[in-house]
């Protein structure tokens, strides 16, 4: 359940607030912002470009199980544009495979086209990236992207710790005794060897 602050709860009853969404992706030589709107957008230390509607995303699906859901994200050139033809050729040169990826929607005050607060929607990893060109001289190129969920079914992969859990909520020690739980014998009753005779 997201919860929202009460600067964007205000601008959301007002119905006034403006969405965009921002596409984030993580690879080694840094990271790539882009937004559906016109311009740069910096959040977070973060400049994104604006791509307008040069960028779609499949329509993203959840399931109640632990199962991974994948989309293709598509990013469209236009030559003179913040999302260029060099600039997905860039793209594709980097080492992007199981590189993050971030999807999220930003609310705006339309009054100071200040950004209000953001909200992830999607995470995941590139998988592949397909370069296409049309016959009209327009070049795309689809990211496939797995979600995060494939994590949970990974054979190998480690057991959350008390670090983990600390750097989430530095006062919780709920997780204090995950790295040893499984390793440890219980006994209940009297244990072994100290019935005596």
């Amino acid at each position: 359940m997201r919860s929202f602050d009460s600067t964007t709860l205000a601008l959301l009853d007002s119905g006034r607030v403006v969405t965009r969404g921002l596409l984030l992706f993580d690879f080694p030589s840094g990271l790539w912002g882009f937004w559906d709107d016109l311009g740069p957008l910096v959040y977070s230390g973060v400049t994104y470009k604006g791509s307008g509607q040069l960028i779609t995303v499949d329509e993203i699906g959840f399931s109640g199980d632990l199962s991974s859901n994948s989309i293709n994200l598509t990013l469209t050139a236009i030559p003179d544009t913040d999302l260029s033809p060099d600039v997905l050729a860039t793209i594709e040169a980097e080492q992007y495979h199981q590189r993050p990826v971030t999807l999220s929607r930003a609310y705006i005050n339309p009054d100071t086209r200040a950004v209000v607060s953001v909200q992830r929607v999607y995470r995941g990893y590139v998988d592949q990236m397909v370069h296409d060109y049309t016959e009209d001289g327009q070049a795309t190129l689809t990211c496939i992207v797995q979600g995060r969920g494939r994590d949970n079914t990974r054979r190998g992969w480690r057991t959350r710790s008390d670090a983990d859990q600390k750097r989430i909520a530095a006062s919780d020690g709920g997780m204090r005794h995950a790295a040893t739980s499984g390793t440890q014998d219980i006994y209940w009753g009297k244990l072994p060897g100290t019935v005596k005779k």
